[in-house]
């Protein structure tokens, strides 16, 4: 309901009326500020109408890793940002199962959105670094501290993605990875070597150990385009 609509239209709260008018405004303005954050929860982060869906496009176990993905975002919602951070990455990579883009979707490459990667249960590296960057911006982490980033897992002599989180502009990253469960600055992971990174703001040179090169708008990536599309389509925004 729209605030000014439900002022004018709603009851005369039960205040007593000798109370002096800006002491009243104050009330009304805490008041419905308090209902509206009842319909502020994680129906708008992942749309009940998903479990459904979940439930006729994939089956039951589909549509209750999609449940278990809204209750743990509601369990986050007033945790400190460390908090969020262990328990998203915790969330992912025990719920997820590892599974390439060729053997899961018949395709080299496949950005899936996480209703897709959870309900499937499968996705590879850039699913969990996906579903990790929706669930942090939606408990309130803001874009300009997280990255999606590609590197070269050097172990494993191949291309890879993580998420790393920059607590402030200049600081070296922590990296959330499905490789590991330990969420650890970048300067402890002498296993990667660092690519580019992107964001829904913009796209950068990666160094790893600060802010890098800004390259230009991400959505020149043709697979993050879509998967944007198609996160609008579920009513999800990236």
């Amino acid at each position: 309901m729209d605030f000014s609509t439900a002022v004018f239209h709603c009851r005369r709260p039960p205040v007593p009326v000798r109370w002096p008018l800006w002491l009243l405004l104050i009330w009304l303005c805490w008041h419905f500020a308090g209902q509206e954050g009842l319909y502020a929860d994680t129906k708008h982060w992942v749309p009940e109408s998903l479990t459904g869906m979940a439930q006729q496009q994939y089956d039951a176990k589909g549509a209750a890793r999609i449940d278990a993905w809204r209750q743990a975002l509601d369990g986050l919602a007033d945790a400190s940002e460390s908090d969020k951070l262990k328990g998203v990455n915790a969330f992912f990579n025990r719920e997820l199962r590892f599974v390439s883009d060729e053997k899961h979707w018949g395709k080299d490459d496949y950005w899936a959105t996480p209703y897709e990667a959870l309900g499937s249960d499968g996705g590879d590296c850039e699913d969990y670094v996906i579903a990790k960057y929706y669930s942090l911006r939606q408990l309130g982490v803001d874009t300009s501290k997280l990255r999606i980033t590609y590197v070269k897992a050097i172990r494993l002599n191949q291309a890879h993605m993580v998420l790393t989180y920059f607590p402030t502009p200049d600081a070296v990253p922590l990296v959330l990875d499905n490789l590991i469960n330990v969420i650890a600055p970048a300067s402890e992971r002498g296993d990667l070597s660092p690519v580019y990174s992107f964001n829904g703001d913009g796209m950068w040179l990666e160094r790893m150990k600060g802010q890098g090169i800004r390259m230009g708008n991400p959505n020149k990536l043709d697979l993050w385009t879509d998967l944007r599309i198609r996160m609008n389509q579920l009513g999800m925004d990236l």
